[in-house]
Order: structure tokens, then C-alpha cells, then sequence
């Protein structure tokens, strides 16, 4: 993760939970649910996608707890997490060894295999930005967007925005926002610069005449 949004010490004295990396996901422990919720403003029973393959394989996690006891949790998040000093993260890997055993390795923030692309700058900037505001971020592929945003617990309140940070089409937008519509949530479409860590932001509504 580039270094250029680092603005607090990474050693704030806040309590930190364990983030693991296996599979190529990221995954934080349901123990640790409560805390991130109430004090960190993250829901990682809502943060990423879920889906019949979210847990890491059995392969490779032979014998461990991650099956059971850890949920998936988006990558911007993580990064949230770990730059204002709220998760450490670790690889879990199996040894190589003829024991098997589960090997856990501590990763310094250089190390943390985040994207190293445009569009993951972007998606990261922009889930900064509003949680900084004090918003709550989910993913939002099943309303057509990149994330849900809301201004409370997402277990307590339905997301206020539906906000896109990929490039689309006149087509593909027109369609989320229809799609926002009919759930009666506002779509907004987010950009960013090389030279800046600010996103922009375009609120997208139907404008409707015979109302005027």
C-alpha cells in the first residue's frame, strides 16, 4: 500500500485486531464483530461479498478455526484498518514442511498485498474518504454498485447511497441508475486524480418534470 495517505502514527495506541491473508482474501475474526462495529465503524458481516467460496479452502486450512470463525472483509477496508492503526495483518500459509503445520507471518505495511492498480487506488481513496466522514462501507455488487454506504450500523438502518468507482458507460449508468431508483437509493459515481488523494464525487438523480 503506498504510503502517500499515511496522516497518524501506526502506532496510536489503539487496541488492534488480527486481519489474515490466505487465499488471496482477506479475513477477520467474528470475535473481534462487536469492536469493529461500535468503535471502527466496520460491519464485516456485511463488508464483502459472501458466497458459497468466501472461507479459505480446507486444502489449505486443514484443521484450523479460519473456517468457522472468520468472515471475508474487503480490501479497502483492510487498508483503512491498518493505516489509522486499528489491524495488524498476517499471512497464514501451510509449512512446507512434512508437518503441516499452519504457518502465521506477520506483514509490515509494505508487504500487505493489496492491488498495485489504478482502479484499486481509486476504491481505496474513496471508502477512506467516507469513512473518515463517518459513514459505514459494504459492498454493493448486488444493487449494481461497487459499495453501500450508510450512516449508521448496516445492522440497523438500509444504506442511503449506492456509490460507483469503476468506469461505466452512458448505458451501464443510466441502468444503476434506474436500479437506484427502485430501491430508493442515490447512485454516486466517484473519481480521483494522480496527483491527489481527494476523490470527486457526481450525485446522480432522475429529474422529473411533471413534478415542476
Amino acid at each position: 500500500m503506498s504510503h502517500e495517505i499515511l496522516d497518524v502514527p501506526l502506532t496510536s495506541g489503539k487496541r488492534k485486531v488480527e486481519i489474515c491473508h490466505v487465499d488471496g482474501r482477506f479475513f477477520a475474526s467474528k470475535n473481534d464483530s462487536s469492536y469493529l462495529e461500535s468503535e471502527v465503524r466496520v460491519c464485516i458481516n456485511r463488508s464483502a461479498p459472501s458466497s458459497d467460496d468466501s472461507a479459505p479452502s480446507t486444502s489449505s486450512c486443514k484443521n484450523w478455526q479460519f473456517n468457522s470463525n472468520f468472515c471475508p472483509i474487503l480490501d479497502e477496508l483492510v487498508a483503512v484498518l491498518v493505516e489509522f492503526g486499528y489491524a495488524d495483518v498476517f499471512r497464514i500459509q501451510m509449512s512446507t514442511t512434512s508437518s503441516g503445520e499452519i504457518q502465521k507471518t506477520s506483514l509490515e505495511i509494505q508487504e500487505i498485498p493489496f492491488e498495485d492498480t489504478k482502479e484499486f487506488r481509486t476504491k481505496r481513496l474513496v471508502v477512506r474518504d467516507f469513512w473518515k466522514r463517518g459513514y459505514y462501507i459494504a459492498d454493493g455488487t448486488r444493487f449494481g454498485g461497487d459499495y453501500l454506504v450508510y450512516t449508521r450500523s448496516p445492522n440497523e438502518c438500509h444504506a442511503e447511497f449506492v456509490l460507483l468507482c469503476t468506469p461505466i458507460t452512458d448505458s451501464q449508468r443510466i441502468s444503476a441508475m434506474r436500479c437506484c431508483n427502485q430501491v430508493k437509493k442515490c447512485l454516486i459515481l466517484a473519481t480521483t486524480s494522480p496527483d491527489s488523494t481527494q476523490p470527486h464525487y457526481t450525485k446522480c438523480e432522475w429529474f422529473r418534470p411533471e413534478m415542476f
